[in-house]
């Protein structure tokens, strides 16, 4: 008896370990528009002449900051396509980076800001 109550305890302590590690589910998405003042912030501060270009909202993969990520570029000729990745959770902005392969932001199509 006494090794089945040790077992069962060892199975909820499991079982508690394997909820933790479920991924939460991706919330509300923000919308370029709302997005677009952080866009430009971001943009100017990385120095992308204009015109811009979008990608997203894209899901993120679990590892990564936020749940969202909105992509920008400059399509300026003139310009290397340095991307950048924008951070997103609530469909409020919180941070940004360039963007990284696992962002998947060059799998995603640009449009013009």
């Amino acid at each position: 008896m006494r090794n089945l109550a040790a077992m069962i305890g060892c199975l909820a302590l499991a079982s508690c370990s394997v909820l933790e590690a479920i991924p939460e589910p991706a919330n509300q998405a923000p919308s370029i528009t709302t997005a677009t003042a952080d866009i430009k912030r971001i943009a100017g501060e990385a120095k992308l002449a204009e015109p811009l270009e979008v990608a997203g909202p894209i899901e993120a993969e679990p590892a990564t900051v936020a749940p969202w990520i909105v992509c920008v570029r400059s399509s300026s000729p003139e310009q290397s396509r340095q991307t950048y990745a924008l951070f997103y959770r609530d469909v409020k902005f919180v941070s940004s980076r360039p963007a990284a392969i696992i962002d998947r932001c060059e799998q995603h199509s640009f449009a013009p800001l």
